[in-house]
This record gives structure tokens, C-alpha cells and sequence, in this order.
């Protein structure tokens, strides 16, 4: 999750490619650079789903959330995909 420009953002696949991810607009979050390598390091323990609306969902780790309720990115609500 970033209040970063979407200029300065990476497409980062949810399935990544080499799991057979396909690079389509379902597949694709964008992230900052920190938090792409945050959501790659495999300490952390962050997931992302792309929810029912098709925004994404930021899974954190049990150590930040036992219940490990969805995050939503507040910083840029007029950035929402148009309906399918």
C-alpha cells in the first residue's frame, strides 16, 4: 500500500508469472518500489487477493493482525478500476 504517484509505482503480478500468473489488469497490483520489495521478501509474510470489486486486498501476517483482516490502499480511492 503506497500514497506514492502512480508514476512511480511497478506492476506486480498477485500470481506471480512463474506460477503461471498471467499478466492481465486481474493479475496486477501497482506498488512502490518498498513495498514491492516488502510483498517479495518471503519474511514478511503480506499477501494480495484482488477482492470481488477487483481492487486489491493487502493480506498483512498474523505477527501484524492475528486475524489477518484485508487492507485496503485509502490514499487513492479515485483510482478504481471501471465495472467489469
Amino acid at each position: 500500500m503506497t500514497k506514492e504517484p502512480l508514476d512511480w509505482t511497478d506492476a506486480h503480478h498477485i500470481t506471480e508469472w512463474t506460477a503461471g500468473g498471467e499478466t492481465i489488469l486481474d493479475n496486477l497490483v501497482l506498488l512502490c518500489r518498498h513495498h514491492h520489495r516488502r510483498i517479495h521478501h518471503p519474511g514478511t509474510g503480506w499477501r494480495i487477493r484482488l477482492g470481488a470489486d477487483r481492487l486489491p486486498d493487502f493480506i498483512p501476517p498474523r505477527s501484524i493482525d492475528p486475524y489477518q483482516r484485508p487492507r485496503r490502499n485509502l490514499y487513492h480511492p479515485d483510482q478504481r478500476p471501471p465495472p467489469p
